[in-house]
């Protein structure tokens, strides 16, 4: 028979053993039909840690709404065909990018705690990534370069001040960007020069004012809209849709004007080439 103190701890190693793969268990594990891959749904279990009994063919991985302050990439490295990872909503302060996932194309961390941009290497195949309501004040020269394949990046809801004029070098496959409800009070000349896929750039809730002369590429016709409509009597030709620029209301009236029958010179920069019908009442 053993010591009272040794079978406590047997007890507590058994307990602790059990509270593992009971994490795993709990989790909901079904087939997402619309992308073809097996999910894991491990929402809302007060997880502290990444389950690890996940089945090896999980593609999707659902953690929100835990308790995860910290993760790193080794911790999925038991999934070799996770593509979407979803870590929003667990006040989550670090995230670590140590052994690559070289097959995740989404990885969602809006919703957490993260005071700074987390580092992003070992992600060649992202595709989208989800930053959004965060704490993050700055971004790093040259911090999504490794990710040459981003489509879509999300960072509203952020404590952006200002950006390096090459914050998004390297990223000429982006197609939507979102800075949306930061405090940016100004925007460099030449932000958005490596931007070569742009179809939507998202800016309201921000201080700005007003943007450089020559800021918007001219080689296109861009059509742009306020969010918030003046008078809502704002609108642009659909037939020069393909991109959209998410002004808001007070940056909106200081480049246009106002009235919406104004065409200032600005304005009919703004709208791009005649292809495109001018701000109209």
């Amino acid at each position: 028979m053993l010591p009272p103190a040794l079978t406590h701890l047997a007890l507590l190693a058994l307990v602790s053993v059990a509270g593992a793969v009971e994490q795993g268990e709990l989790c909901q594990i079904e087939m997402n039909n619309i992308k073809g891959k097996l999910q894991a749904n491990c929402t809302w279990l007060a997880l502290s840690t990444v389950p690890s009994q996940l089945p090896k063919d999980t593609g999707i991985l659902l953690l929100g709404s835990n308790h995860l302050a910290s993760v790193s990439t080794s911790s999925f490295q038991y999934l070799p065909m996770l593509v979407d990872l979803d870590l929003s909503h667990n006040g989550l302060k670090s995230f670590h990018a140590g052994p690559p996932l070289l097959q995740l194309q989404e990885l969602i961390l809006s919703h957490n705690a993260l005071g700074a941009l987390p580092p992003l290497q070992g992600l060649p195949a992202l595709l989208c990534l989800g930053l959004a309501h965060n704490s993050i004040k700055d971004l790093p020269l040259g911090a999504f370069r490794s990710l040459g394949n981003l489509k879509e990046l999300d960072l509203k809801g952020n404590r952006l001040q200002r950006l390096p004029k090459d914050a998004f070098a390297g990223l000429a496959a982006l197609q939507d960007l979102d800075l949306s409800n930061n405090a940016l009070e100004e925007l460099p000349l030449g932000l958005l020069t490596e931007l070569e896929s742009l179809d939507t750039l998202r800016l309201p809730g921000n201080r700005l004012r007003t943007v450089p002369t020559d800021f918007f590429p001219k080689n296109h016709s861009f059509p742009y809209s306020s969010q918030h409509p003046v008078a809502g009597c704002v609108h642009t030709s659909q037939r020069c849709n393909k991109q959209s620029w998410y002004l808001g209301q007070t940056l909106w009236e200081s480049l246009v004007g106002v009235g919406c029958g104004s065409e200032s010179g600005l304005g009919r920069r703004l709208l791009g080439s005649g292809d495109c019908d001018t701000i109209s009442s």
